[in-house]
């Protein structure tokens, strides 16, 4: 009897050390280096809808308000289902830009008019800057809808926004977060092939999407207990610190350029994503429009750097741009940019095709 009673104090303590450590991080995280929120899911229940080339794409039309903690905003598609107004494939007397995306080009958490891609547009007379990101996308989607409908706009340029995502989670991926079926690449014989297509239509994987169209990160758990334990770890800065960390261990190393090793591994991982891009790069230059790629800070910048360099496609780096800024450019949860995030990045877009004559009559 007292052995057990022994046993049991001690795991009482183990748990009590546990519990106040885990305490002690949490406290110091959200003092010290606040983290964004990183649970996954949360594009299970984004309102978008089955598309046979890129897996997925925007809603025609839609008209809804999309509501998370840190923010509430509007989404108005066009009729081709673009997070933009209406806009004819002829081009008129504008000049036109067409920006390429993920969320964050999307402008997840700001109203359409806060985004950089509108700022632009009303503080470059004579142009057009069309927005054409999507969600979720990853380089190798982004591709397929330049081929497909973005070149269609007649952009003299193509301002890809670039993410990490594309190479940690997207274009090395058949699915976004293991759930969401999308094309991908493979490279035969030097060359790369599109595979995945058409993309599997799922009925029952849509129902369920449609279902959850007006909530956010999927269906609430069964239980109190599991709905409490849930809503706990997303609000846990320490949590989403660790699980960033355990998926992306070099996060810090890479971006301070720490060890030989750790770029190496970057430089593997970025193979696949830099062969979409050169190709992507050609397949604007063969359409008369110049890609310009706009980096989101990450530990790939200096492996993106590099490659831009190489290949003659003009890089806008943003960690200048981003860094250092006593006013937050993000929102606090869901790590995308704020509204004075996007009118800085966008300031930084204007004066950089400026500065290099990308806006000079061609």
């Amino acid at each position: 009897m007292s052995g057990r009673a022994g046993a049991g104090k001690k795991t009482a303590v183990l748990a009590g050390a546990v519990l106040l450590c885990a305490l002690a991080g949490e406290i110091g995280i959200r003092l010290f280096a606040p983290f964004p929120d990183y649970t996954a899911g949360s594009i299970r229940s984004f309102p978008d809808r089955y598309h046979p080339l890129y897996g997925y794409k925007g809603i025609p039309n839609l008209d809804k308000t999309f509501t998370l903690p840190d923010f509430s905003h509007r989404i108005l598609n066009n009729r081709r289902g673009f997070r933009d107004r209406d806009r004819p494939y002829e081009r008129g007397a504008k000049r036109r830009i067409a920006v390429v995306g993920d969320s964050t080009a999307w402008g997840w958490g700001v109203e359409a008019g806060e985004r950089f891609s509108d700022i632009m547009e009303r503080r470059l007379e004579g142009w057009e800057v069309v927005n054409l990101a999507q969600a979720g996308y990853s380089t190798d989607q982004e591709l397929l809808l330049l081929e497909g409908e973005g070149l269609a706009y007649h952009p003299e340029i193509v301002l890809l926004l670039f993410d990490r995502n594309d190479v940690a989670e997207g274009n090395n991926a058949r699915a976004i977060d293991g759930m969401q079926p999308k094309p991908w690449y493979e490279e035969r014989d030097g060359a790369l092939e599109v595979r995945g297509v058409p993309v599997p239509f799922d009925p029952a994987y849509w129902d369920l999407k449609a279902s959850l169209a007006e909530t956010y990160g999927g269906p609430a758990p069964r239980g109190g207990w599991r709905r409490f334990w849930r809503a706990a770890l997303a609000h846990s800065h320490l949590f989403n610190w660790i699980s960033f960390r355990v998926e992306h261990p070099l996060w810090g190393r890479a971006r301070e350029g720490d060890g030989h090793a750790g770029e190496a591994l970057l430089e593997k991982r970025f193979l696949l994503t830099g062969k979409l891009l050169a190709r992507m790069n050609r397949l604007c230059s063969k359409r008369g429009a110049r890609l310009v790629i706009a980096d989101v800070p990450s530990e790939y910048s200096p492996v993106l750097e590099r490659f831009c360099h190489g290949n003659k496609i003009p890089y806008l780096d943003l960690r200048p741009v981003l860094a250092g800024r006593l006013r937050p450019v993000e929102h606090r949860r869901v790590g995308h940019w704020n509204r004075y995030g996007h009118r800085l990045v966008a300031a930084a877009a204007v004066d950089f095709l400026k500065k290099n004559g990308l806006l000079e009559a061609g």
